[in-house]
């Protein structure tokens, strides 16, 4: 399967992804930030061009003009019909966050459309894993500035901190077709340094805590793919049973803490 097609999984849960996802820790933004800037004051230059790779609904772009303020370019990629139509809709004329000023088109990570040395940024949050990466590395290499910075950034949900997450896990993992807890664990520091072109690594993980409401809570499980399998197999009648179940075995029948741990990967065009 080309990727695509695989990308078009989201286009029935766009709305749910906008809706339930959650953003990226302030910590890990600074970071991005400040390597960026950092690679641009070297060239006496400010953050030109930042793409947003595998943008989905805009939530990633969105943190980035949060972080950058109004002065960067931002464009979001993004293949997926269904994706990229919610995030115009947020951003197109008359939507409701247009004075964030993000352009959304269509393209893969294997293909940018940028032009070369243009970029200040590449980054793919949560969304790497789906990549085909050697292509996807040289294409970033390709479009980035001297200086400038590819990033790779991922929200994982952190059942080493929590028995919650790590009972909900496990739950996918019995009911999802080969689901594993484990699926992104990839070594993408490893991958950027056999990466001719890229250099100067900084390598981190933010750990941080998400509070929201139940019904939340079973709405961001609804937005993954990796629960539509358990859709099919159990309905969401069952499923929203045993996860109000769970939830009360844990005492968070009120409020919901979730520990994730956001990894993220940085790395410099070399000059």
């Amino acid at each position: 399967m080309s990727v695509i097609d695989d990308t078009q999984r989201f286009n029935d849960l766009a709305g749910l992804y906008e809706r339930f996802r959650p953003s990226y820790p302030r910590a890990a933004l600074d970071r991005i930030t400040a390597y960026v800037r950092a690679g641009t004051a070297a060239r006496s230059g400010v953050p030109a061009l930042l793409i947003d790779v595998g943008a989905g609904t805009g939530i990633s772009a969105r943190a980035l003009r949060a972080a950058f303020g109004p002065e960067p370019e931002i464009i979001g990629v993004e293949p997926g019909v269904g994706m990229r139509t919610t995030a115009e809709s947020e951003h197109g004329p008359g939507g409701p966050r247009e004075a964030m000023d993000i352009r959304f088109i269509e393209g893969t990570a294997e293909s940018l459309p940028a032009a070369n040395g243009t970029a200040s940024l590449v980054m793919a949050a949560q969304a790497a894993h789906w990549f085909d990466r050697p292509a996807f590395y040289a294409e970033a290499v390709r479009v980035l500035r001297p200086g400038g910075a590819v990033a790779l950034m991922a929200n994982d949900k952190d059942g080493e901190r929590s028995a919650l997450v790590d009972e909900y896990e496990t739950f996918l993992e019995r009911h999802g077709d080969g689901y594993s807890r484990h699926y992104r664990d990839i070594d993408f520091a490893a991958e950027l340094n056999r990466m001719d072109g890229l250099g100067d690594p900084d390598d981190s993980a933010t750990p941080w805590v998400r509070t929201l409401e139940p019904d939340a809570f079973i709405g961001l499980a609804m937005s993954t793919t990796m629960m539509q399998p358990v859709v099919r197999r159990l309905g969401q009648e069952r499923i929203s049973a045993e996860l109000r179940a769970l939830l009360e075995r844990h005492g968070a029948t009120t409020q919901v803490e979730l520990a994730y741990v956001t990894r993220l990967h940085l790395r410099r065009r070399r000059h």
